[in-house]
């Protein structure tokens, strides 16, 4: 798994196309969430064309566990995927992660444009 951080968006790229396995994707990001827990608040892109072998509702239960313990922030995820069933998986997250959106687009363009779309958003509604 790679990952990018971009301070002044603040938005996290998770690309987990190199990962060997969810697992391990899962133990790497746990890692730079612990280190940086600034990035449970962030927009997040993630980047999975093909689910990672392996991938449990329980992995993703321990990151919301993690994440509940976080200040609550409004954030969107945007999950880079050509899996046809990752949209159902998306609205089930959406109610573990409470205040974060989980929404399937079909490019790293489109999940960006999403991000700028949604934090303009949010900032209008600050005012």
């Amino acid at each position: 798994m790679r990952y990018r951080i971009d301070r002044e968006a603040l938005v996290l790229n998770l690309d987990l196309k190199g990962a060997p396995s969810a697992q391990h994707a899962l133990d790497q990001s746990v890692v730079l969430l612990t280190a940086q827990p600034e990035l449970w608040g962030w927009d997040w892109i993630v980047e999975a064309p093909i689910v990672p072998e392996g991938a449990s509702i329980e992995q993703i239960a321990q990151l919301a566990r993690m994440y509940a313990a976080q200040p609550q922030t409004l954030a969107v995820s945007a999950l880079v995927s050509q899996d046809r069933n990752l949209h159902l998986w998306a609205r089930v997250m959406d109610f573990q992660f409470a205040g974060r959106r989980h929404l399937v687009v079909q490019s790293h363009d489109a999940a960006l444009r999403l991000i700028e779309t949604q934090q303009a958003r949010r900032k209008m509604n600050r005012k």
